[in-house]
């Protein structure tokens, strides 16, 4: 008679053609209804009634709602995978551009994730990934240019890096990207938009520049952004310690 142990019972993939949960579908699910919802419309009930659930199944796993935008916010956050970045003078602008603009299009993939950071704090969901690319881009700040950042410094500019880039995200290119019932899209493109160019006229230097309104597409907006982000690290770097 045999004495190996009986195999562990495999859970079974689907139930009825449908897909079982799991903790990470779960979160998935979620993740792709900010997408396409918003934070606010993310409730226990209404991604049930998504996934074709009773909202009493999702509690098998996640504790509650917080728990499960925490999930969402932890495969959001191991999903990135950053380009590399190189310290050497002659690079490490290049590569900083570079990757301001890939953590852009991660959140532009993803659209939701910044409303939620700003307005619900997530701050518990601290995934591994998500703190190794912290850690190396405030290595990166300590080696730019030779001489680099001191500390202090390398974190406050790895922090400004990111808020620079969710606070465009959300400020500019959510408007963009799904234009709100209320505002005119080809408004939206305009520099600068119409709402800053009425009742100017004691107002001379936004007067002047709505004399000659463009179109501004965030593209363009988001170069000038990391030029001022980039050369103010510059700066920074150059400056002599005190």
């Amino acid at each position: 008679m045999s004495t190996d142990p009986a195999p562990a019972r495999r859970r079974p993939t689907h139930r009825k053609g449908r897909a079982t949960l799991t903790r990470a579908s779960v979160g998935q699910a979620a993740l792709d209804f900010l997408g396409r919802h918003g934070p606010a419309e993310l409730t226990m009930r209404a991604l049930a009634t998504e996934l074709g659930v009773s909202p009493r199944a999702l509690y098998n796993y996640v504790d509650d709602r917080r728990d499960l935008i925490t999930v969402a916010a932890e495969i959001f956050e191991s999903a990135w995978q950053p380009p590399p970045l190189d310290p050497a003078p002659d690079r490490w602008r290049d590569t900083l551009r570079a990757y301001c603009r890939d953590l852009r299009a991660h959140y532009r993939r993803h659209p939701g994730m910044t409303t939620l950071a700003l307005t619900e704090n997530i701050t518990t969901a601290r995934h591994p990934t998500m703190l190794r690319n912290v850690d190396a881009l405030i290595g990166f700040f300590t080696e730019i240019d030779g001489t680099g950042l001191p500390p202090r410094e390398a974190y406050l500019a790895c922090m400004e890096s990111i808020r620079q880039v969710v606070g465009f995200v959300e400020f500019q290119d959510r408007p963009h990207d799904r234009p709100p019932p209320h505002l005119d899209p080809a408004e939206l493109r305009q520099s600068p938009p119409p709402w800053l160019r009425e009742g100017i006229e004691d107002l001379p230097h936004l007067r002047r520049a709505a004399e000659h309104p463009h179109p501004e597409l965030p593209d363009s907006v988001f170069e000038f952004t990391l030029d001022v982000l980039v050369e103010g690290i510059a700066a920074a770097a150059g400056r002599p310690t005190s």
